[in-house]
């Protein structure tokens, strides 16, 4: 399996080397550049191959959303996470807005950051725990028919999706398990790992969640 190339864009010099021993010792990652804004980014992007972009969203001369959201125009295959102190709703809206791939605290520990890269590689995207309760406070991220688009900002798996419809419609772990094909007991996990997702623990909690933000409907 090739390594995984990582570009690091802060104007934090210290932070940035720091992010670059942090990771430079995990296996199959490749720091494979350092820049200070995102203007730098893209033309770093533009001239060499990188899998993840590792951004600020506070940089000078073009800041971290300003440059995904020119990534995407582009239509880059860069993966790019956002890895900032800031837990404003502004920011983490104008972030799913500009099509960013994750979401991560600089406060995350290591195993958690690996994570996050190790996701958006494999295709899909990835939030901090606490981004993803502020997520649920978002009312405005829509799609064109106006309902929130739940599942393209949050990292549910198709599965996960999947049962929590089944759960809205008031079915047991056992029907459930019945009618994907699957144990009751695996239909549990995934209701567990639900619960810790959006940030409710009971089974009406997860049904008023998905109804309250379009990902499922009422019944």
């Amino acid at each position: 399996m090739p390594s995984i190339k990582i570009l690091i864009a802060d104007d934090h010099h210290l932070v940035a080397e720091s992010l670059s021993m942090l990771l430079e010792t995990t296996e199959k990652f490749e720091i494979v550049g350092m820049v200070s804004n995102g203007w730098q980014a893209l033309q770093f992007i533009e001239n060499n191959e990188v899998d993840v972009v590792l951004a600020d969203i506070h940089m000078p001369l073009l800041n971290g959303l300003e440059m995904a959201i020119k990534l995407k125009e582009k239509s880059s295959s860069s993966s790019i996470i956002m890895l900032t102190m800031s837990e404003e709703a502004q920011h983490i809206r104008e972030a799913i807005q500009a099509g960013v791939h994750g979401y991560v605290m600089k406060s995350a520990e290591k195993p958690e950051l690996i994570k996050a890269i190790k996701t958006v590689v494999s295709g899909e995207k990835y939030f901090s725990e606490k981004i993803i309760k502020k997520l649920a406070e978002i009312q405005d991220v829509q799609s064109p028919n106006g309902k929130t688009r739940v599942e393209d900002i949050l990292p549910l798996t198709k599965r996960e999706i999947e049962i929590l419809k089944l759960i809205v419609e008031d079915l047991s772990n056992i029907e459930i398990g019945e009618h994907l094909h699957i144990s009751s007991t695996t239909v549990e996990t995934h209701r567990r790992n639900l619960m810790k997702k959006v940030g409710v623990s009971t089974a009406i909690g997860l049904m008023r969640w998905g109804l309250k933000h379009g990902l499922v409907e009422g019944v």
